[in-house]
This record gives C-alpha cells, structure tokens and sequence, in this order.
C-alpha cells in the first residue's frame, strides 16, 4: 500500500471543503489553525472473490501478496462487483487542531458524521467521508514548561507543546477543537 504525508495545508483545504458539516455554533467563533496532517495510502488490485454474505472482498495487488477489504455498509452495488475486476480504493486520513477564541468557545462536545457520496454511471465507485469533531476547553496554560490543559468530552489532559510560541495566544477559557477526517474514495473497473 502507497502512503504518502503531508502538514497542515492540505489538511486545511480538504477540512474548508467540507465546511458545511461544521456545526453552526462555531459560526461567531473565530477558529486559528495550531496543526494538522494528512496520510493518504492507495490499494489497488484485481478481484480474487467477492464475499457478499460477509461483505469482503479479497484482491491481488500488482506486487503479488493478498488483501482481504471490508465493505463498510455505505457501499450499495457490492453485488455489481465481480471476480476479475480491477478495485482502486483510496484512504486519506486529515487531523487539524484550532483554536476558538469569542462567545461559542470552550464547549465540551463530540460530534460524528458520515457522508456517501455514489459515483453516477454504470461502474460502482463512490467516496465515504467520515467526519468527527471533538471540542474541549483549556483548563490551564503553563508557559514556563510549555504545557496546556484540556478539559475534553471524557477526561482532562495535559499536554507538551512543541513550540512555545503556540502558547502566546492560548488563554483559560478557549475552545480547543480537534477535527478528523477519514475519506475513503473507490472505484471498480470491469474487465
């Protein structure tokens, strides 16, 4: 499986493209980017079987080894896909952490959403954006030891910041959201 990282601007990007899943509380909240990162793998292969009780499918990769795929429950023309097909699946994982500072900041939330998007035309093929959000609120801020602490949705933590300067704008009483997103993208060729 290919793998490929990168820092905050793209993982900026692909969260402003999907704007419209934030929660309109944040709307009066001014949201200042701390960090983020993006992983993106590739799997592709041809099908080897198609398990539809068990919804997996086995493909042989180029480089000969095996891979076993769950088919997460979004996926609706399982029943299209047939031995001999070429698979292209694509996982792109993106984490951002922001600031909140203004009247919405430093509630205690979790939020999860999930998104499909079905590909029109004959082959199956189709995107799944899974989406959660977490918002905590800073407890504590110790500049000399370069530690903060967030009160988050299940436990209150402390945490190292690497750099320093991060903590200039951070007070007691800010927000703090973490945003994850997983986007998986498929498509089937037909032999």
């Amino acid at each position: 499986m290919k793998r490929s990282t990168s820092g905050l601007p793209l993982a900026c990007m692909m969260l402003c493209a999907s704007a419209t899943l934030a929660p309109a509380a944040f709307a009066e909240t001014e949201m200042i980017p701390v960090t983020g990162s993006l992983v993106t793998s590739e799997l592709t292969g041809t099908v080897t079987v198609v398990d539809l009780e068990r919804r997996m499918l086995t493909i042989r990769t180029p480089e000969g080894p095996f891979e076993v795929i769950h088919v997460p429950d979004q996926v609706t023309r399982l029943d299209q896909v047939k031995i001999g097909n070429k698979l292209t699946v694509s996982q792109t994982e993106a984490v951002v952490v922001d600031l909140q500072k203004g009247p919405s900041a430093g509630s205690v939330s979790v939020t999860k959403e999930t998104v499909t998007e079905r590909d029109p035309g004959r082959k199956p093929g189709g995107t799944i954006i899974d989406t959660m959000t977490r918002s905590g609120r800073v407890e504590a801020v110790d500049k000399v030891n370069s530690k903060v602490t967030v009160r988050g949705p299940t436990q209150t933590q402390t945490f190292s910041v690497r750099d320093p300067a991060l903590l200039k704008e951070v007070a007691v009483g800010d927000g703090v959201v973490l945003t994850y997103m997983r986007v998986i993208r498929g498509e089937v060729t037909f032999k």
